[in-house]
């Protein structure tokens, strides 16, 4: 059995590369925030060498997401 998410079958909404506008749109949060998690080292992000755009990969956010996801205690 393979742990490799197929993505276009269960996220076909969301890009393969995005922006910070769609990466806001995503976590239901502002631009702003956005590029604080990426200044903070929080979110993982690329720009092009001399590039001022951040763009953010599909696997590299969702292993983010659940890397960090809250589990509330049980007792």
């Amino acid at each position: 059995m393979s742990t490799e998410i197929d993505y276009e079958r269960w996220y076909p909404d969301v890009k393969p590369v995005m922006t910070v506008q769609d990466m806001a749109e995503l976590l239901s949060t502002n631009d702003q925030l956005i590029r604080l998690y990426v200044r903070e080292g929080t979110l993982p992000a690329h720009r092009r060498e001399g590039g001022r755009k951040m763009h953010f990969l599909r696997h590299e956010v969702f292993n983010w997401l659940l890397k960090n996801r809250y589990i509330p205690d049980s007792g």
